[in-house]
C-alpha cells in the first residue's frame, strides 16, 4: 500500500481521525493525573518500579501515536516496504 503525502495530510484532518486522537489525548491526560497521584506506588519498591514503567510505557505509546507524521525524509509516498 502506498500513500502520499496528500493522502496523509486528508488523513490527519478528517474528522473521525481528529475525535480519535482527542480520545487519545484525554486517555494519556488521565494516564499522567493517575501517575502524578501515585497511583503507581504499590506496597515493595519492586511493584511500584513495575506499576510506574508499565503506567510509562503506557503514555509514551500513546504519545508516539500521537506524533504520527509524515517522514519529511520521503519524496511523495509511503510504502508498506518501507516499514
Amino acid at each position: 500500500m502506498y500513500m502520499t503525502k496528500e493522502a496523509f495530510d486528508e488523513w490527519k484532518d478528517h474528522p473521525v481521525t481528529k475525535e480519535i486522537s482527542l480520545a487519545i489525548t484525554q486517555v494519556k491526560q488521565d494516564l499522567l493525573e493517575k501517575v502524578s497521584t501515585g497511583v503507581t506506588i504499590g506496597q515493595t519498591a519492586d511493584e511500584t518500579h513495575g506499576m510506574t514503567n508499565r503506567m510509562l510505557g503506557h503514555i509514551e505509546g500513546l504519545d508516539q501515536l500521537l506524533g504520527i507524521d509524515f517522514p519529511a525524509d520521503e519524496a511523495e509516498t509511503i510504502s508498506e516496504e518501507d516499514n
